[in-house]
This record gives structure tokens, sequence and C-alpha cells, in this order.
């Protein structure tokens, strides 16, 4: 494969949690930007044993499953691609759910900051035996730029920066009650609820503290934009329906879309 030729020309990679996902986000870009010949229909590049890859446009999208450890890998795997094909000022972007604190549902967040479980901004990992800390520090413009494409959508739902809280676990990680292990007591996870929102956490989630320090490290403009499914504060349980969750995340998506938009210079309408 022709590297330079296929991907040279890309200026946005936008990740996503699930395969599905990243098959709609990369056709809901084909329908407003780059029109899908008649008769065709948009296919993965690659294998699909890992992740789903597609190319849009000047646009990738491509899925990186749950977690740090598993973005960690396509992170590498993307830049390196990136690099050998020769592209030039590609700005990183995910898309994703959460966890708010003292949020209403449906709420979009744009990570200002990420934090560790240890409300620090850095993303630690072990290597031959020594602990590296990487600072994680999100693309102010970026995060400006992404503000300003909401605010001229005139979300239904509101659209805020905070910190995001990044951590390894969905459950015993995130305070959670109802895993299949839990050695803390209601009060327990109540009072470090309550600490998160007095140190203006906006929501949990399990990647971006990854995404910002891996970026921040190699000076790729990055910006990572969830909604938040539930006020952690109230409790654990979901309760949007099906309708809710599928125009909650298309908020994201136009958002993201709005940006890359403006970014081109091409017209935009939600």
């Amino acid at each position: 494969m022709d590297l330079k030729k296929e991907f040279g020309h890309i200026r946005f990679v936008i990740f996503g949690g699930s395969n599905d996902r990243m098959k709609i986000v990369a056709n809901s870009l084909a329908k407003s930007f780059w029109p899908v010949p008649l008769g065709q229909e948009l296919v993965p590049i690659g294998s699909t044993t890992r992740y789903v890859l597609y190319r849009v446009g000047c646009v990738i999208c491509v899925s990186h499953q749950m977690g740090m450890a598993s973005v960690s890998i396509l992170l590498n795997e993307i830049t390196k691609l990136l690099a050998y094909a020769e592209a030039k000022d590609v700005v990183y972007l995910r898309l994703g759910t959460s966890g708010g604190i003292g949020l209403e549902p449906g709420t979009v967040v744009i990570t200002q900051e990420a934090v560790n479980g240890y409300l620090e901004p850095y993303y630690e990992l072990v290597s031959m035996g020594r602990l590296i800390k990487m600072k994680s520090a999100m693309s102010d413009d970026v995060i400006a730029k992404l503000m300003d494409a909401a605010k001229q959508l005139q979300l239904k739902y509101p659209v805020v920066t905070g910190k995001t809280m990044s951590v390894d676990t969905f459950y015993e990680g995130q305070a959670r009650l109802d895993g299949a292990i839990c050695e803390y007591t209601e009060q327990d996870k109540s009072n470090f609820i309550t600490k998160l929102h007095q140190h203006n956490v906006a929501n949990i989630e399990m990647e971006a503290l990854l995404f910002g320090a891996f970026c921040n490290k190699l000076n790729i403009k990055v910006g990572v934009i969830c909604v938040a499914l539930l006020d952690r504060i109230k409790g654990d349980q979901v309760t949007f329906t099906a309708e809710d969750y599928l125009a909650w995340v298309d908020n994201t998506l136009n958002i993201c879309k709005a940006f890359i938009a403006k970014e081109l210079g091409i017209p935009f309408s939600a």
C-alpha cells in the first residue's frame, strides 16, 4: 500500500470506542461532506480483528475499544501510520460517553484538563521497572474552537468545559457500588464523588488522560468530547431511553463535524 497516497492528505483522526459507532460516524461524515458514489458503501481498511478504521475525505475514523491499554496501542499505530504517510498538522479528536459529576444527563463535556485517580494531570506507566509520569494536556485552541462550534449549533443540552478523571477500571476506579467486587461503603462512594465535584471534575471516563499525555508528548493537537449519560452524584444506573442516547451521542458528533467544517472552510448544517 502506498501510504502517502492513501493517508498523506489526512487532517483529522476521530477516535471512538465501538466498531459500530465509528461506522456510523464515518457514514455521517460522508453524508455531510464527502458523499459515497451511488451503489457503493464505506468499508473498513485493513484487518478488523482489533480495531475498525475508515477513511472519509481527509478524516480517519477508528475504534479504540475500552480503556487506556487498548488506546495506547492504537495511538502508537495510527501515529506511526501518519508519520510514514507524511501527513502534517493532524488533529486527534475523541468522541465518547462518560459519567457526569453534578451535570444533567445529556450534557456534553469538552475536556479542559484530564486527571488520574489521584486528581493529578499525569498518565503513569511502568517501563523496564521504572515509573514514568507523562504530563497530560489538551490543546487550548482546539478546546476554544470546539466550544465555538457547539455555540453555533445551539444544541438543546448544555455544553461545558471541565476536568475529566480517567481511570483504568469501570467499577472500582469509578467508585461504583454495582460491581462484582466492592470494598467500600455507599458513604465512601458519596464522599469521593463529592470530592471530585469540589475539585471541579465534570466527568469520569477511561481514555482522555492518555490522549492528553500521548499528544502532549508528541505535540499533536487533541480534543476530547464526551456526553454525560448520568449524574454520578445521584446514582450508578442510567435511566435514559434509546432515543435519548442516540440524540446525545449525535450532539458530540455534530460538534466534531462543525469543528472540521470550520477548519476546512466548508459549509455544514446539523
